[in-house]
């Protein structure tokens, strides 16, 4: 296929480049000096000659064709919108792979942290939650660079990286390693809620539920997650044997939010260990009718067989229950 950077070979030239050079002046130009007609485009000037050998025309002709692949991709890049963290977030509950295509059609420059924080998750999402842990606490001990045009941490920023850390580690069934992460970014953030429960979480399937009763007695009047602070309470409450105190937290977290499954299945084992499986009953059936799919559902649906084989037997989900301490997934929204 002829390129529209052809030239016309002039045939007296050919017996040349096998014979000897017998000096510039001489030696017939390997270039015609009017190239066929048919190699003009239609309303194009004529060729232009270039004075000597073949080798300056095809270096001109090169240096340009590189110039004009510089500016595509120049334009290109121009044109890729920005990244943005929480953009990149939102894709991974559907396909955590599509987190890749995202960086690739953005521009990343100067978010690097955002970028590497999406990919952590990604990877925690994807089935390596070891490997996203680790990304995650790097970043989230990793000192601001102080360079113009990058995303530079702020305390907060790095305190959100270090509460996803801890819930990668709980995905990889690390509760000492979540409770560090949790706990380092209690020291940038000491007010965090949401920090606290995470180190709590924890501390619970640590075997030190009096440890989270002292801790979150006080935010037991704090509006903030406090449908999360009550349940939490609760699940330590019912292993130190306080089913009162266990059914009065339960009741506020569900008044909060009356649809929260997990907080239903909690509640259907402290109603039935209070003797009442009457409401043990009805809780873990609205879990499976709010969630069949879920994994709360499944706990709901063993509990169900063993209360109607052996109503005073344990329900499966105690154990199963507490030894999660229904641990959260890293944040995607």
């Amino acid at each position: 296929m002829l390129s529209l950077f052809s030239f016309g070979l002039d045939r007296n030239a050919i017996p040349a480049l096998n014979g000897p050079m017998t000096g510039p002046a001489s030696s017939p130009s390997l270039v015609s000096e009017h190239p066929p007609a048919s190699l003009m485009m239609v309303g194009q000037r004529k060729t232009a000659r270039f004075p000597g050998s073949p080798r300056a025309s095809t270096l001109m002709l090169l240096a340009s064709l590189t110039t004009g692949t510089c500016a595509a991709r120049a334009a290109t890049a121009i044109a890729q919108p920005p990244f943005v963290l929480s953009e990149c977030l939102a894709l991974l509950d559907d396909d955590p792979s599509d987190a890749e295509d995202y960086v690739s059609s953005h521009m990343t420059a100067g978010s690097e942290r955002a970028v590497g924080h999406c990919r952590a998750i990604a990877d925690v999402m994807d089935g390596d939650a070891l490997a996203g842990a680790e990304q995650l606490d790097h970043l989230a001990h990793e000192a601001a660079r102080h360079e113009a045009g990058a995303d530079d941490d702020s305390t907060e920023e790095r305190a959100n990286v270090a509460a996803d850390a801890a819930r990668a580690w709980f995905a990889a069934a690390m509760p000492g390693k979540a409770s560090d992460a949790a706990g380092y970014g209690l020291t940038l953030t000491p007010e965090s809620v949401a920090l606290r429960l995470l180190k709590d979480r924890a501390l619970l399937q640590m075997d030190q539920p009096q440890t989270v009763i002292r801790d979150l007695t006080p935010l037991a009047s704090n509006p903030l997650l406090a449908a999360e602070t009550h349940r939490l309470k609760a699940m330590a409450e019912i292993q130190t044997g306080a089913l009162a105190l266990a059914k009065i937290d339960i009741e506020q977290s569900l008044a909060l939010e009356p649809d929260d499954t997990t907080a239903l299945l909690e509640r259907g084992i402290i109603r039935q260990r209070l003797n009442d499986p009457a409401g043990a009953r009805a809780d873990w059936e609205k879990v499976v009718s709010l969630e069949p799919d879920s994994h709360e559902a499944d706990l709901a649906r063993q509990d169900l067989t063993v209360l109607a084989s052996d109503p005073d037997a344990l329900p499966p989900s105690d154990v199963t229950l507490h030894a999660s301490a229904a641990s959260p997934a890293p944040d995607t929204h």
